[in-house]
């Protein structure tokens, strides 16, 4: 789609995310700045985290066990009368 045949709404998000964009790339006020510092050390946190807990890329395998005792009511038993 090309801008003259795309939809208002599609332009209007389309210009909200370049400036989002602009605005990650080059703070322009110093909160924005370190805004943009502790959002960075929050993602370099969260990766560090993914490559601690899980080093050879694995997740956690989940039976259906685990998912009825985490689904299951509050204080049912997991068995069946």
């Amino acid at each position: 789609m090309n801008a003259r045949t795309e939809p208002p709404v599609f332009r209007a998000i389309f210009w909200t995310l370049a400036a989002f964009l602009g605005a990650v790339i080059r703070p322009r006020t110093p909160l924005a700045k370190a805004i943009v510092l502790v959002l960075l050390i929050k993602l370099a946190g969260i990766a560090g985290i993914k490559v601690f807990m899980f080093p050879d890329g694995a997740a956690p395998t989940v039976d259906a066990a685990a998912m009825a005792r985490v689904l299951a009511p509050a204080g049912a038993s997991g068995q069946r009368d």
